[in-house]
């Protein structure tokens, strides 16, 4: 009995150990410090928010996280060639359907304390923020983690549609060294992004397809009682939107991939 006591006790302490160590990996994903927010309108004010790095780029020698991190950049779905599902069903119309906007509209909020440069990825008309990069300066040591503040607002769903929820699917690459999409390893880039087939999928990485996320629950209207439970959206970039905005450029010059 002693014996399948203490045989219960080892099987806990292990199991115990590995969610820790889950847990840990998990929270140390760069992430969005508040990934679930209620709907929102301009009358209502900004939901401020911020990216969280959790830790550098990998060294070659025992993998672990000593490597500095040299800027970050994020990109949300643009909502004109996104890939959209329907609880998990393709959907083939557009975020007009579910969103008074049909975007999700990003504002940086201005902070030099880590980087010394930032500036919007803008859609293709231009106009629209579609996300925004950091980077410059000394950096973020590793062993640290960093704070990129920004704010969302006017994301109202379609008060006739069945949305319950929408989730927004990011794409964030971690940057520790300056290359081209070949070079990318766990030691030069953390691609925290959806594998849509892009150049940034980073297939064996790290952080391979496990992106940063932001749901957005219905909460400024009530779900029409024809809709029944309602349904849950996700919305992702594309590949041909990542392969075009995922990427710094200053004053008009690329600068990250090369």
């Amino acid at each position: 009995m002693k014996r399948s006591n203490q045989l219960k006790v080892f099987t806990l302490t292990v199991m115990i150990s590995m969610l820790l160590a889950l847990a840990q990996n998990t929270f140390a994903h760069t992430r969005l410090r508040v990934p679930v927010i209620e709907e929102n309108t301009a009358n209502h004010g900004s939901t401020y928010n911020d990216v969280v790095i959790g830790h550098g780029c990998q060294n070659t020698t025992d993998g672990a996280s000593t490597i500095d991190t040299l800027g970050t950049v994020i990109v949300f779905p643009d909502g004109k060639d996104s890939i959209i599902t329907v609880n998990g069903a393709p959907h083939d119309g557009t975020l007009f359907d579910f969103i008074v906007k049909g975007v999700i509209p990003i504002t940086k909020v201005q902070d030099r304390s880590i980087f010394t440069h930032e500036d919007y990825i803008k859609a293709q008309d231009g106009l629209t923020n579609v996300g925004f990069w950091v980077g410059g300066g000394s950096g973020l040591r590793a062993g640290f983690r960093g704070l990129f503040p920004f704010t969302t607002a006017g994301v109202v769903i379609q008060p006739d549609s069945c949305v319950k929820s929408i989730t927004f699917v990011t794409a964030i690459a971690d940057i520790c060294e300056i290359t081209d999409p070949s070079g990318f390893t766990d030691a030069t880039v953390q691609l925290w992004t959806p594998a849509v087939g892009s150049i940034y999928d980073g297939a064996g990485l790290h952080g391979y397809d496990s992106p940063a996320t932001l749901k957005v629950n219905r909460s400024a209207t009530p779900l029409p009682e024809s809709c029944g439970e309602g349904v849950d959206v996700v919305v992702k970039p594309s590949a041909e939107q990542l392969n075009r905005d995922l990427q710094i450029k200053l004053d008009g010059q690329k600068i990250w991939p090369r």
